[in-house]
């Protein structure tokens, strides 16, 4: 068998099987082993049914659950947002909806240089 592909593979058997089928008159000593390769065949050739029929299924329901997913995604953030909304969006409240409220900035350290250019401009006297 030269196939690597399965479906090539029992493509391949059906044609030995129908080969042999039709030079059957020559070939009555190989009866016993054409017709347990028939059943084999035909038994594989069910589950590659059966196979592919789940391949779609799985692809179905994996297309299904992306959009489940993103339609969810999108109505728990109006959700979120509604929360906010009701609660305020500093209360600890929101927490318990796994929701970080807003605690404010945290305010930055001034810079020396900055700190030192203010000095002096406050320092100066005014003429008046």
């Amino acid at each position: 068998m030269r196939e690597k592909s399965r479906s090539g593979q029992l493509g391949e058997l059906q044609r030995l099987l129908a080969a042999l089928e039709m030079n059957q008159a020559e070939l009555p000593h190989l009866e016993t082993h054409r017709a347990q390769l028939d059943a084999l065949v035909e038994q594989a050739g069910d589950i590659f049914q059966t196979q592919a029929a789940l391949a779609a299924s799985k692809q179905e329901a994996s297309q299904k659950l992306v959009s489940l997913l993103t339609d969810s995604l999108q109505l728990a953030t109006v959700l979120r947002f509604s929360l906010k909304q009701f609660y305020g969006r500093s209360s600890e409240k929101l927490v318990e909806f796994g929701i970080q409220p807003f605690r404010g900035r945290k305010r930055r350290n001034p810079s020396p240089q900055s700190a030192e250019s203010a000095a002096p401009a406050e320092a100066a006297p005014t003429v008046g």
